[in-house]
């Protein structure tokens, strides 16, 4: 689903959408609203049916609505850090920092894992960019309980260009953890490659997905530079030492992801909200509300929301409530749950009743999201378990992946360890991590 955003604009109200299925209701909120003026649902609050209404009740009771979530993340963080992290991330034009992801991408290509990094022209000229914000960085970025810009209240039209940000700081890191490498300074490499770990540390703890994406796709980027660190010629003991300690710490902080359900739960009842309130051209970017209009799309989406919305907010209710259950557990488990919705939209979509919200927008691609979240979270467990085996620091069980529930698989040979990501989505090669006399 893609938003229109920096910009929120209420482009058109619907007055087929507005309170659907509970007559004409008038609009509460007004021409001045503001994205997290819709957290306050009143429009859902009056839907008598009580297979949305009770279970709001419910989550009111657990303060689980889009305003307590809010409140949730303000008490855990600290709020001192909140104006030092919006001096240092608004300076940063997010157009550029996009491009800058984008450019540089190719230097972290997932299908060319252990190769050498090379730190070209290019690389050189990312990480002058970036130098100066790099260090500031690690002192303003990295407290214990820092607050980010996370506009919980404003659901999906919140901006989440500030992770891009962190995103190009951790690239910069591991540029600069090459660029010590060629330089045979393996501490000062292993280190950076430490803080664009501690980056994604953080972002693990921002219950949004562009943030947990972003902390995956950081970690992938840094494992593979990571391999390309243990070829170096003057990788030792020591290195990998402080690798164990690094990767243990990511595990140990490793969140629930409860919190993170209930946090997307929270989303798309402000999702709902807005389409209720009859804005939802506003959830449409410009091009794609422009593109619908012009082919008679837009009208028939309206028309399909319209008939079926209260229906659609149980379906996405009910679906919800047992994904937020299940989320303490391993993948592994949740599995055959997620599949379950998926049939049930599957089925649903030849019929009358089709929840049009929940299938096309909200639910699309939950099953999806929660598998890549697995997979960067049993990746993480595989190298530390590798690194362990190699430090001679064996567990007395292997641990079990959670995406596949099967035991990490660790080769012990004279020389090396060698680890399988058999399993896992993806052709992830062998890790191979060298022995060293003395460990």
């Amino acid at each position: 689903m893609h938003l229109i955003y920096p910009q929120f604009v209420l482009l058109i109200t619907i007055s087929v959408l507005s309170g659907c299925g509970q007559g004409s209701t008038p609009d509460p909120y007004g021409q001045g609203a503001t994205p997290a003026d819709f957290s306050q649902l009143k429009l859902s609050q009056t839907v008598n049916d009580p297979r949305v209404k009770n279970e709001l009740d419910r989550l009111e009771a657990e303060n689980s609505l889009p305003s307590q979530i809010a409140d949730a993340y303000l008490s855990q963080t600290d709020e001192t850090s909140e104006q030092p992290i919006f001096n240092f991330l608004r300076g940063t034009d997010a157009k550029s920092v996009e491009d800058a992801l984008t450019n540089s991408a190719h230097w972290w290509n997932p299908k060319s894992p252990g190769r050498d990094l090379l730190v070209s022209t290019q690389g050189q000229d990312f990480l002058a960019a970036w130098d100066a914000q790099r260090k500031a960085g690690r002192g303003v970025l990295l407290q214990p309980r820092a607050r980010f810009p996370v506009d919980l209240e404003s659901g999906i039209l919140a901006d989440p260009s500030w992770t891009s940000t962190i995103h190009c700081l951790a690239r910069a890191e591991l540029l600069e953890a090459a660029n010590q490498a060629s330089q045979n300074n393996m501490s000062e490499a292993v280190t950076a490659a430490a803080y664009a770990l501690a980056y994604a540390d953080q972002l693990n703890q921002v219950p949004t997905l562009p943030a947990r994406n972003s902390a995956a796709a950081i970690r992938e980027e840094t494992l593979i530079t990571l391999r390309a660190l243990l070829r170096h010629p003057q990788f030792s003991a020591g290195q990998l030492r402080t690798l164990e300690t690094v990767l243990n710490q990511t595990m140990q902080r490793w969140p629930n992801d409860t919190e993170l359900w209930k946090a997307d739960r929270a989303s798309g009842l402000h999702f709902l909200e807005m389409i209720r309130a009859g804005h939802l051209a506003s959830l449409l970017t410009r091009e794609e509300y422009e593109a619908m209009m012009a082919s008679g799309e837009y009208a028939k989406l309206s028309s399909a929301i319209a008939r079926n919305l209260t229906t659609d907010q149980a379906f996405y209710l009910d679906a919800m409530k047992d994904i937020v259950a299940a989320a303490d557990k391993p993948y592994y488990q949740r599995a055959d749950g997620l599949a379950a919705i998926t049939d049930a939209l599957n089925i649903a979509q030849t019929t009358d009743n089709y929840p049009t919200v929940s299938g096309d927008f909200l639910l699309s691609g939950m099953h999806a999201q929660q598998a890549s979240l697995s997979k960067d979270k049993s990746r993480m467990m595989i190298w530390l378990t590798a690194i362990q085996v190699a430090n001679g620091h064996t567990p007395k069980e292997m641990p079990i992946i959670d995406f596949s529930g099967k035991p990490v698989e660790i080769r012990d040979e004279p020389s090396q360890i060698v680890a399988s990501f058999a399993g896992i989505p993806g052709e992830i090669p062998n890790l191979v991590i060298p022995k060293f006399e003395a460990n």
